[in-house]
């Protein structure tokens, strides 16, 4: 009868220390998912400084060359918009890490992939629109800031090669962050499925 007492309290400690490491791999587990997904927190941070400072620029441009304001006013409005989707779309709290279950939150990073696909396919297309119309503004607009004809069209024809290869460098860049992002969720949603292999 002793052994069989002995036996179940070394059982019961055994068991006890199980779930402590189990907890103990959790905890690291969710520091380890929360370090991956910081960088995309602090992305839409960057966002939300960079709107205003973007607009700004474009105020500048559009008075330099000439043309309506209302492109200048269409980049915060859409910009501040798509900030706002990213908000949903990309950043994750970190308090979801450790206040929702396993299942809940790979049922969030995915639902994030499939809006984010959504959200990229419209913000893509719309800025494709947009530059076209900006290009064609730049185009046919006529700035008071130049006297001579050719210095203007000079002007003119760099500011809309400017425009084009700041938008294929833009273009490269938005490719290689949106596919950074889908593989950061990619990577939280492989730890969380080997979590509940365990």
């Amino acid at each position: 009868m002793e052994e069989l007492d002995i036996m179940r309290r070394q059982l019961a400690e055994m068991k006890q220390m199980l779930d402590t490491q189990q907890i103990i791999n959790n905890e690291l587990m969710n520091k380890v998912m929360r370090s991956k997904a910081s960088w995309l927190n602090r992305f839409v941070k960057a966002e939300l400084i960079l709107i205003p400072l973007v607009y700004l620029l474009f105020v500048a441009i559009c008075h330099y060359y000439g043309i309506s304001q209302w492109y200048a006013f269409t980049v915060l409005v859409f910009g501040g918009i798509d900030t706002l989707i990213d908000i949903r779309t990309v950043r994750i709290p970190a308090g979801l890490f450790s206040t929702s279950s396993i299942l809940d939150l790979k049922k969030f990073l995915l639902r994030q992939k499939r809006e984010r696909f959504i959200q990229t396919c419209i913000s893509g297309t719309t800025c494709v629109i947009w530059l076209i119309l900006f290009c064609y503004a730049m185009f046919t607009s006529n700035s008071t800031e130049f006297t001579n004809n050719d210095i203007w069209q000079g002007a003119r024809i760099g500011g809309i090669v400017g425009s084009i290869i700041g938008a294929v460098i833009g273009i490269i860049a938005f490719v290689i962050i949106y596919r950074k992002m889908q593989s950061t969720n990619d990577a939280i949603i492989k730890d969380i499925n080997e979590l509940q292999q365990e």
